[in-house]
């Protein structure tokens, strides 16, 4: 458009003939080159001042404009191109050589000074002390670990020395490569500009530095964004966990938007991503690479268990069978906590009812009991228990009696203490344009969720705090990307527990129990 040229291609041939725009098609593309010369003229008052008198401007003069334009990010050029079909690939690469700068054209450089810890200015240069950044780190199934990198500053080469600011240790780098899609060439050295790749040093992570341990140097780390959209990880085969998560490690190594965690309290190995694309990416990945066949679930949600009132319990554990028989008698009282005080437990007996060395056995019973609540087999939390009277036998007696013995009484007191399941609640902070404020509360409050604050933000922006039960909240990054068409974000924590719903409690007791049936 800007030429207002036309460019035919003929199939698969990635290079296009260059001809007069189609008589059809001359008014629309003569509109549109003019609104493009209007949008590029606008950014330069000499340029602008010829074109409104009228007068005739050359095409070099646009071009001279619009580089520098690109280059202060006033004009963001858009290319209409086809990887798939290798059309206006050519088009594309001949207006990133001449549109954007060298790298010898860029700004000075801020980089930290690793000895002293004062930030300094260096212009880039092919003779200047080393600069370079690790931007991908990649398993090569014939190399091993490629680390590639960018040359910012300076001339690095093959056999010689490098410090890395993540280890702040000098490796030799034996071998250099430029890389061609899949195929890898030796080169001796990379000057500034130059994109390369170092092979088999383990220590090398995304966002290092690559300089010299003579002037170590340490460029500004990448802030990528959080990924948003979490997974379980599962095996198709039994047995292969550990190979899902090495292979899963590897992977997240290389993509620093991926993330992986291991959730104790549901026992399930959980991928976040940054949509449903990149964790099925992730999946081909794991099976291209490590030959690992995996499912990818909606992860399992960290319900708990708590009680809303008093009770009391007894419970008298007493066994005999020939020998020397068992026996536990313990009284306890259960009282509810406020929400996040966890677990507390208190000794009152008195008079010796029950001798002092038995007492840390009734605690470890009531711990092992609050693993598993009465309700779901959830863990218990924010309950105090109080141990205020209870009988021994001089002979029977014995720790793992009074360990049974408080269990028992704890599930007692607690099923009747008006026992409920805990839901995890997020905290959400959803940035949308404000034409989509209805249908994001909409969905909020569909979702069970709360408003907090509504703040509106520069460029008819939107800030959105809420919170949202956490079953809820599992997909929300592919919910915002379908209301929004991907123009909303948002990030989410951890903000409390709540008491589920009990028309949503009683189907999840359900389910829980038919699944202990079939254990």
């Amino acid at each position: 458009l800007l030429e207002n040229v036309q460019f035919n291609y003929k199939e698969n041939s990635g290079m296009g003939q260059q001809s007069q725009v189609d008589e059809s098609k001359k008014n629309g593309a003569e509109s549109l080159h003019n609104s493009l010369v209007e949008s590029i003229v606008e950014t330069n008052d000499e340029l602008l001042n010829k074109y409104l008198e009228g007068e005739t401007i050359e095409i070099s003069n646009i071009n001279e404009v619009l580089k520098t334009a690109v280059v202060e990010g006033k004009v963001i050029p858009v290319f209409a191109v086809s990887s798939g079909k290798n059309v206006g690939i050519d088009i594309l690469m001949n207006y990133i050589n001449s549109l954007l700068p060298s790298s010898l054209e860029i700004k000075p450089l801020k980089v930290q000074e690793a000895a002293k810890e004062n930030f300094i200015e260096v212009n880039p240069s092919m003779d200047g002390p080393v600069i370079a950044y690790v931007f991908k780190n990649m398993a090569d199934p014939y190399i091993g670990k490629l680390s590639i990198f960018r040359i910012f500053c300076g001339t690095v080469k093959a056999g010689a020395g490098y410090w890395i600011s993540s280890t702040k240790n000098t490796y030799k780098f034996i071998s250099l490569f430029k890389l061609q899609g899949k195929d890898q060439s030796d080169v001796a050295d990379a000057s500034c500009g130059d994109i390369v790749a170092v092979s088999k040093i383990v220590d090398i992570s995304n966002d290092d530095t690559v300089s010299t341990s003579d002037k170590p140097l340490i460029m500004e780390k990448t802030v990528y964004p959080e990924p948003t959209l979490p997974k379980a990880i599962l095996p198709v085969s039994k047995g292969d966990e550990e190979k899902i998560s090495m292979g899963t490690s590897k992977l997240v190594e290389e993509d620093p938007t991926l993330k992986m965690e291991l959730n104790l309290e549901v026992h399930q190995n959980i991928v976040w991503g940054m949509g449903d694309l990149h964790l099925v990416i992730l999946k081909e990945n794991l099976k291209e690479k490590f030959d690992i066949d995996v499912i990818m679930t909606t992860p399992e949600v960290a319900y708990k268990e708590t009680i809303r009132k008093d009770s009391k319990a007894e419970y008298k554990y007493k066994k005999q069978s020939g020998g020397r028989g068992q026996y536990g008698h313990v009284f306890i009282e259960l009282k509810p906590l406020k929400s996040g005080e966890g677990f507390k437990f208190e000794d009152s007996i008195f008079g010796g009812a029950i001798p002092k060395n038995y007492i840390p056995s009734v605690e470890k019973g009531l711990k092992e009991a609050i693993q598993s609540g009465v309700l779901a087999g959830y863990p218990v939390v924010d309950v105090y228990v109080n141990l205020y009277d209870g009988s021994f036998h001089t002979v029977d007696s014995s720790d793992i009696a009074f360990k049974i013995a408080s269990s028992m009484a704890f599930k007692k007191g607690m099923a009747e203490a008006d026992p409920v399941i805990l839901e995890p609640i997020m905290e959400l902070e959803v940035t949308v344009p404000e034409k989509y404020m209805g249908d994001i509360i909409g969905d909020i409050n569909s979702k069970r969720g709360k408003i907090i604050t509504m703040t509106p933000e520069s460029n008819k922006m939107q800030v959105i705090k809420a919170t949202i039960p956490q079953s809820e909240s599992f997909n929300y990054s592919v919910d915002l990307k379908s209301i929004t068409q991907g123009r909303g974000t948002f990030s989410q924590k951890f903000s409390h527990y709540d008491e589920l719903p009990a028309h949503l409690a009683q189907p999840l007791i359900d389910k829980r129990k038919e699944q202990k049936e079939k254990e």
